[in-house]
């Protein structure tokens, strides 16, 4: 076959290793067709004589097509241009001298523009990530429950590639110091400019390459609808004995059995559910979270006890402040408001509120709520 396709998406840094491979496949008989979007196209070719050269694509300037000519003198053709290179091919028949001959000048007017550019590339995301998680904490109007990302299973899958993704910025941006400070140090002594490894540079392209792909992955997660079955229930109708929820009948009060409102959502790390039940005049509200560890139940416990005393929160009551009391679970808190109570409980990794018109603290009352709750 004639044509051959291969993945060449270097990065600015390793122009030159660019430079290295398409020599090495010109000794082998193969000469650049074209290169787009990082994707090469190859023509098999007699020539023996065929070599590259590749520099950085400077701005645009009045002096390009006199620099254009002189490279031709000299035995440079242009094969190939893309956003980031410039790719010279020898022009058959002759043995053409580097373009680049002052590594010192190139250093100065080329590579430290580029590595400075690519540098703060590279900080953007991390920056505005990080800018916008401050704003989130310091100006958020009530308590962060910062746990409820486990909820939805698009972000278990979004959470992952977003940290890839972070984690290749700021090591290419680490990285980009170094090779930078190795330039500067070669032209000081009076050497050419480093040249990267084969195997390093290639690692950089597919590392590049997987964290466009994430990136890709990300705007899908955020933009279309999800696609992951998730079970989730939102809707207006008297929670079943299906789900662990505390209703009115439960507490021994008249329900009204055509009104409710019940939500139920979740992943294999955590499952919420909610309740609301009337009985006439009377709401009881129950919120029940079963949680993978032990762990994020107590964080899920902490900043629930945080939230009841909370101005700015979205409270189906005034805000309270809940008491500690010893009715039997691994941790409890209570509300006694005298005709309505605020009970919230912790037993190994299931968290449980309820609220309403009844005595929490009724023994008889906690053995229902043991039973409803599956504890």
């Amino acid at each position: 076959m004639d044509i051959r396709f291969s993945y060449l998406n270097y990065l600015a840094p390793d122009a030159k290793a660019l430079e290295a491979d398409l020599s090495r496949r010109a000794e082998a008989g193969w000469a650049l067709q074209w290169l787009i979007a990082g994707l090469a196209c190859f023509r098999r070719t007699d020539r023996r004589d065929l070599r590259y050269c590749v520099e950085l694509k400077p701005r645009p300037s009045e002096e390009e097509e006199g620099y254009l000519t002189l490279c031709a003198d000299a035995g440079w053709e242009l094969a190939e241009e893309t956003s980031v290179f410039r790719i010279f091919a020898s022009r058959p028949g002759t043995c053409p001298a580097p373009l680049q001959t002052d590594a010192a000048l190139d250093f100065q007017e080329n590579w430290r523009t580029v590595l400075r550019e690519a540098r703060a590339n590279a900080l953007y995301l991390p920056m505005v990530f990080l800018i916008d998680l401050l704003f989130s904490l310091l100006f958020a109007r009530s308590v962060v429950h910062w746990w409820e990302i486990f909820l939805d299973p698009v972000y278990l899958l979004f959470i992952p590639l977003l940290l890839l993704i972070l984690a290749w910025d700021l090591g290419y941006f680490l990285w980009l110091g170094r090779f930078r400070r190795r330039c500067r140090e070669a032209v000081e002594r009076g050497h050419g400019l480093p040249l990267p490894s084969r195997r390093a540079a290639r690692g950089r392209r597919f590392a590049s390459a997987a964290c466009g792909l994430a990136m890709a992955a990300c705007l899908l997660l955020a933009f279309l609808p999800p696609f992951l079955p998730s079970g989730r229930i939102n809707a207006v109708e008297h929670p079943g004995d299906q789900y662990p929820l505390v209703r009115a009948e439960d507490l021994g009060l008249p329900s009204s059995r055509d009104s409710g409102y019940l939500l139920w959502e979740g992943s294999s790390l955590l499952r919420h559910g909610e309740a609301l039940t009337y009985s006439g005049d009377h709401l009881v509200r129950s919120v029940y979270y079963a949680c993978r560890w032990e762990r994020l139940a107590r964080a899920v416990c902490a900043s629930l006890v945080e939230e009841e005393g909370d101005g700015d929160a979205l409270h189906f009551h005034d805000p309270v402040s809940l008491s500690p009391v010893d009715l039997g679970f691994d941790e409890s808190w209570l509300y006694d408001g005298g005709d309505w109570q605020s009970l919230l409980l912790r037993e190994g990794t299931v968290v449980a509120s309820v609220e309403g018109p009844a005595d929490l603290t009724d023994p008889a009352v906690l053995a229902v709520l043991r039973q409803r709750l599956g504890l």
